[in-house]
């Protein structure tokens, strides 16, 4: 049993959030399981003028915590709950760390909206495990962990940790998830505020924002120093996304006013730094030509990121090739978890990463033109502006094509890499795997089948196709050659 819960000085703390950040979530707990008396709160965050009772924040840890008792599991299991009865929703974040001696301790880290909110939150679910997780392992976890050796209650350990390592994280995600709820990219998007009512004053450069946004996946950050075009072009690219995009897509903010308890209010806004994970976000454009971000925080995107600058009507993309961003992105995961298991065994400090680099234009790649795209926009130009719901109409039938194209490939590839596996030659108890040469896909044939004329538009199918088969990029764009030679072949097909 973990010592000092029946101390009456050790009963959990209560903070509240920060005005700027405390206006999503009712409240955060941390609560860790006792083996005589149960569930038992270690700490409590609320949410301004919204508050949960102890008695429902213990009855929700009882729910996250039931059947883990003498849990022996590696890593941060995620739950979600509906519970409509009590008004909330809850996500949870169980772990177990070695605290005393070599016993096992079962966290519940969890947050608690509305339960009316449960379709807003949704939207943003995966978002939020992402950066929690992230947060639990770097601030928490592996500071817990340093600590391990040291003989005192497991309580004052935790809230050490927690004043020391983990509030201000904490109160930067809180933000975030506040910022997604006043500045989200709005569904449905009104047309008139986009450029299509308006492509042909920015059409070079419209087609090539809209085409690295589409190779790209969504992840885009656009620059500027006027908020209107930078929201302008925001909205233009958000209608290439999902509404769940959407939501996790945010607009170059101003300042807004969140009413507080004296009836004062107080006005929070930017500056917001970048985060990883958004689709769609804009930033104030800094003059010295650094972009406000590292390599390191593009690097921790499932895809490659678009930079357009809307003050030198420029399109960048931070590393173009799909394939190789995925093998690195792969194995940059893959040593930081052992870094990090290597760290927890060992009685240093635990890793820290730095930021300060900065991203420079010089980095980046420059975007390959796509025929798909200029075509769209040609054809959407011919569209009356007046008519409403005309230029949205088109726009969604050209992501269904898209769709249909990238679905394609993934049916091609399939085919193309069953048939290349049936050409094994079995003798006996052994298989003889033909040279890797000979299963390679014949990129140049598949472009001429599915009839893709330029490697820009191969980019975005690919890019689309990686959403529907996990890794069809590496199968494609690793077989790739080059692009004058594919062109070639085709013009003569």
């Amino acid at each position: 049993m973990s010592r000092g819960f029946n101390d009456p000085e050790l009963r959990h703390k209560k903070h509240e959030l920060p005005v700027e950040s405390g206006t999503y979530f009712s409240s955060i707990a941390l609560a860790v399981w006792d083996n005589i008396h149960g569930p038992k709160l270690l700490h409590v965050w609320t949410g301004i003028n919204q508050r949960d009772d102890d008695r429902k924040l213990v009855t929700i840890a009882n729910f996250t915590l039931n059947d883990e008792a003498g849990r022996n599991q590696e890593g941060i299991e995620t739950k979600f709950y509906s519970l409509p009865k009590h008004g909330v929703i809850a996500t949870a974040f169980v772990f177990s760390l070695e605290m005393v001696e070599g016993k096992q301790d079962v966290f519940s880290f969890f947050l608690i909206l509305p339960y009316h909110e449960i379709s807003e939150y949704l939207a943003r679910h995966n978002f939020c495990q992402d950066k929690v997780e992230k947060l639990l392992d770097d601030h928490f976890v592996a500071h817990v962990t340093q600590r391990s050796t040291e003989k005192v209650l497991l309580n004052e350990k935790v809230h050490k940790v927690i004043m020391e390592h983990f509030t201000r994280p904490l109160h930067s995600f809180t933000e975030l998830m506040a910022s997604l709820r006043a500045y989200a990219v709005p569904h449905p998007i009104d047309i008139k505020q986009t450029f299509l009512t308006d492509i042909e004053s920015e059409s070079h450069f419209l087609r090539k924002a809209i085409t690295s946004h589409l190779q790209t996946g969504g992840y885009t950050v656009v620059l500027g120093q006027d908020a209107e075009s930078v929201n302008r072009m925001i909205l233009t690219l958000g209608l290439f996304l999902t509404s769940k995009e959407q939501k996790t897509s945010r607009l170059l903010c101003s300042p807004m006013q969140v009413p507080t308890e004296d009836g004062e209010g107080v006005n929070i806004g930017q500056p917001y730094t970048y985060e990883s994970g958004l689709y769609l976000q804009g930033y104030t454009a800094v003059e010295n030509g650094l972009l406000p971000f590292s390599k390191s925080q593009l690097e921790d995107n499932c895809m490659p990121s678009t930079i357009i600058n809307m003050d030198k009507q420029e399109v960048w993309v931070f590393n173009i090739n799909l394939a190789n961003y995925i093998r690195e992105r792969s194995e940059r995961i893959r040593k930081s978890e052992e870094d990090k298991k290597a760290a927890r065994k060992s009685t240093r400090n635990p890793i820290s990463y730095s930021d300060s680099e900065m991203c420079l234009y010089d980095s980046c790649d420059k975007v390959l033109d796509s025929s798909l795209v200029h075509v769209f926009l040609r054809e959407v130009q011919l569209l009356p502006v007046s008519t409403p719901g005309v230029i949205e109409s088109y726009t969604t039938q050209f992501i269904r094509l898209l769709n249909l194209k990238a679905l394609a490939l993934v049916k091609y590839v399939e085919a193309e890499l069953k048939a290349a596996a049936e050409q094994q030659t079995s003798l006996g108890e052994r298989t003889f795997q033909l040279p890797a040469s000979t299963s390679r896909l014949n990129t140049n044939q598949m472009m001429q089948n599915l009839t893709i004329t330029t490697e820009g538009d191969l980019r975005v199918i690919v890019t689309k196709a990686e959403r529907i088969r996990p890794k069809t990029c590496l199968d494609v764009l690793d077989s790739q050659e080059p692009a004058a030679k594919v062109l070639a072949e085709f013009a003569t097909f």
